[in-house]
């Protein structure tokens, strides 16, 4: 820029007069008189001052600043003032480029999923930044060019050029996510079907008769369309996420897995497990393995149930007394009522057939109640599930699920699925319950890492990805055949796979959920 043509500016104040005495590469001397009317606003002059400037040499007006008071001294005409004024360097640098993972919806993580650029306005050879530059650098990097985001990155360039000012983490090209298949259904008979507790057969603790039908889960479909990471490498279609069904005590398992019948005359037990380790028992979430076991009923008359404390499932016949005080640390079956007075605790799920009154049940599991509550006091540390109503009782527990709920309390820490208002979700005991669970669980997968490492060893571990499984397992078959180890049965091979294919998704729950801890403890911003 021609210094003469910036020796005097013309501002919107033609009282204020400014002119440029002296000039070097990145410094400006500036003289400026502010009439004596105008000595209240000088503040203000100044930024209108740098702004000017900014203007006539063609830079962002934050790259500009004062660096010092060189003379001030009052005059006949006004203040006369001598600053000197600093260009910063534009920033520099080559552009940069990095890549991150995507989790399908499924759990599933795919590497190289989103490409995330970095620009500055000067490249490392201090010349300006251009579209055709940053082209270039994507072209070579390899990455699909029909997925590259080319108007973003246009605007993203014009942008830094024209502020002067670096961008950051901005993501200019996202792979696409094969799909993920329909997942396992699972079926819980209860006869007759047209009974309204139906919808209570996931919960299992029921008596059940031998060959009587348990379980059965639908095979899961394969998705349709491929998918594609940024370098345009194929992501082949995923499955459904897979049930598994296993058997315990008194169950058989069926039908090429699918099925769960029963062995023996008992009471029916399920137990779930699930991909993601803080998930809790509940019938809304899909478990990756569900176990069933009949146990043998430990039958206890109404009259008798609280002549001592029970340290096994029990099934008790009948009505409870008045105000009697039943404790059990296992499951219970109540096939009757539970009348006003009575204290029922539970270390694990129960099961009421008949009404509750104005009694206290405190259970660590699940509560189903076919009859109603009346003026009751229910704390359950799952699932609540009331086929009656429940009127004027106060009601705590995970999960609410109850069409008919008039008056009192309902307070639950996961979303409430009735459409009722009175209950309501707290959201700081679910967060405080997510935390512990993010702890636990963190703490379970760290176990299972470890085992893991023990039998594939640590650099299988690190390096398998959901589609490398299969190579990785044969290598590792490979390897224990040329060491002289015992051969492994087909059914070896298959639970080996079953484990492998466990690997990424413990390694992506393990980095997810650790940063959510630290999130939660920084606490809210």
């Amino acid at each position: 820029m021609d210094r003469g043509h910036v020796q005097h500016l013309q501002l919107s104040d033609p009282d204020t007069k400014v002119r440029l005495v002296a000039q070097g590469r990145n410094l400006w001397r500036v003289r400026m008189l502010f009439p004596n009317k105008r000595a209240t606003e000088i503040p203000e002059q100044l930024r209108q001052i740098k702004d000017e400037l900014a203007h006539n040499f063609g830079v962002a007006n934050h790259r500009l600043e004062y660096v010092g008071l060189i003379s001030k001294k009052r005059t006949h005409a006004g203040v006369l003032v001598e600053m000197q004024i600093r260009r910063q360097d534009a920033p520099s640098g080559a552009v940069r480029l990095r890549f991150e993972p995507a989790q399908a919806p499924d759990g599933t993580e795919f590497s190289d999923m989103k490409a995330i650029i970095d620009l500055f306005p000067l490249d490392e050879f201090e010349q300006t930044l251009t579209f055709a530059a940053v082209e270039q650098k994507l072209k070579a990097e390899g990455l699909e060019l029909v997925l590259v985001k080319w108007p973003i990155i246009r605007d993203l360039v014009d942008s830094c050029v024209d502020r002067q000012a670096p961008i950051f983490d901005h993501v200019v090209a996202e792979g696409v996510l094969p799909d993920i298949g329909i997942p396992s259904r699972i079926s819980y008979p209860w006869f007759p079907q047209s009974d309204e507790a139906a919808v209570t057969a996931w919960m299992g603790l029921r008596a059940v008769d031998a060959g009587e039908e348990l379980v059965e889960v639908s095979v899961p479909v394969s998705g349709m369309r491929a998918g594609r990471n940024v370098f345009g490498r194929e992501l082949s279609p995923r499955r459904g996420i897979v049930t598994r069904l296993q058997g315990s005590h008194g169950v058989v398992v069926a039908a090429g897995e699918r099925r769960m019948q029963a062995r023996e005359r008992g009471l029916l037990v399920f137990r779930r497990i699930y991909s993601d380790r803080r998930t809790k028992d509940s019938p809304r979430e899909m478990p990756m393995l569900l176990e069933a076991e009949v146990m043998r009923i430990r039958g206890v008359d109404g009259d008798a149930a609280d002549v001592q404390r029970w340290e096994e499932t029990v099934w008790i016949s009948g009505d409870l007394n008045a105000g009697a005080r039943l404790h059990v640390n296992g499951d219970c079956v109540i096939d009757g009522d539970v009348p006003d007075g009575c204290q029922v605790t539970v270390a694990g799920s129960l099961r009421v057939y008949g009404s509750i009154g104005e009694a206290a049940v405190t259970t660590g599991g699940h509560l189903c109640v076919h009859g109603d509550l009346k003026d009751t006091l229910c704390e359950v540390g799952l699932v609540v599930q009331i086929i009656g109503v429940a009127r004027e009782s106060e009601i705590f527990a995970r999960e609410i699920l109850a069409d008919h709920l008039e008056g009192g309390t309902a307070e639950a820490f996961a979303s409430p699925t009735a459409s009722n208002d009175v209950v309501h979700f707290n959201r700081e005991k679910f967060l405080a319950e997510q935390r512990a669970a993010g702890e636990d669980a963190l703490a379970t997968l760290r176990r299972q890492i470890t085992q893991l490492y023990e039998i594939f060893g640590p650099e299988i571990l690190q390096q398998v990805t959901p589609d490398t499984v299969q190579i990785h397992l044969l290598r590792w078959l490979r390897q224990q055949k040329n060491s002289g180890a015992a051969q492994f049965s087909h059914p070896q091979v298959q639970e080996l796979r079953t484990l492998l294919e466990l690997v990424p998704s413990l390694r992506s729950q393990m980095t997810q959920i650790a940063g959510e801890l630290r999130l939660a403890a920084r606490g809210p911003s």
